[in-house]
């Protein structure tokens, strides 16, 4: 699968599996040049292997926001790992076009996919040469709501990952609950994952104990912790965000490598 290989191969040359999280705030005067400031460091200290720009931030300001979302794509793509959250997910048709979107037109390596419509929703997301992230157990309270549900013995998000899985998607799966571990038993350590909700959201990192046995596959996400550092600690956007960046990179390896 052409696309693992690459996310492998990236966290492999930088020696992290960090991922930036874009995640703009309204009222900012010049997003292209705040977060490629960012991630230009970021990416020359090896101190991450994928940027995730949230594709709700951008489309919430309008052109101007998703003329900015499609230039940071095109300074990074070829550079590091794209994931474009998105979490698109639809009947076939319009599945397939969104898939057209996120691939074409945006140019992404990877999407997130909400899977509640099922296989044949998310079948057009699944590529050689792209990643499909169907959104398994998240990262947010409300994920109690119905992916916590009881469906027999397994739970709903447990019913989601494994069908997922053997569809050849990789997962999205929070690091503020427990079941990190209990998913890579069900499904394997070769189905790359997604993490998010380390860092702002209080995830903790001792989950990320479970990634040990195939760690470059897999992606740690951290937005605005990085992206909003200097806002804490009083320095320049760039230097706050290596920082931070490095305390995340040591805890993640201490767990991870």
């Amino acid at each position: 699968m052409a696309a693992l290989r690459k996310l492998e191969k990236t966290a492999i040359e930088s020696g992290s599996i960090l991922c930036f999280g874009i995640d703009p705030k309204a009222g900012m005067e010049d997003i292209v040049g705040h977060y490629s400031a960012i991630t230009d460091v970021l990416l020359g200290e090896n101190l991450i292997s994928a940027i995730k720009p949230n594709y709700a931030y951008f489309a919430a300001l309008g052109f101007d926001g998703l003329h900015a979302l499609k230039r940071i794509i095109d300074r990074y793509k070829g550079k590091t790992f794209v994931i474009l959250d998105a979490k698109r997910g639809d009947i076939g048709k319009s599945s397939e076009a969104y898939a057209q979107e996120a691939y074409g037109f945006w140019g992404a390596d990877a999407v997130t996919v909400a899977p509640y419509m099922g296989g044949d929703s998310i079948a057009p997301f699944i590529r050689a040469d792209r990643i499909a992230y169907v959104l398994g157990r998240t990262s947010n309270p409300g994920a109690k709501d119905f992916e916590e549900l009881k469906v027999g013995k397994e739970r709903v998000y447990e019913k989601v990952c494994v069908k997922a899985a053997k569809m050849g998607a990789g997962l999205v799966v929070g690091a503020t609950s427990d079941a990190l571990p209990g998913i890579v038993k069900l499904v394997g350590k070769d189905v790359p994952m997604l993490i998010p909700g380390i860092g702002a959201q209080g995830g903790g990192f001792d989950v990320l104990k479970a990634l040990r046995r195939n760690p470059f596959i897999h992606r740690v996400n951290s937005s605005s912790s990085i992206a909003f550092a200097h806002e804490k600690k009083g320095e320049n956007p760039e230097s706050a965000a290596k920082k931070e960046a490095e305390f995340l990179n040591r805890e993640i390896g201490k767990r991870v490598f």
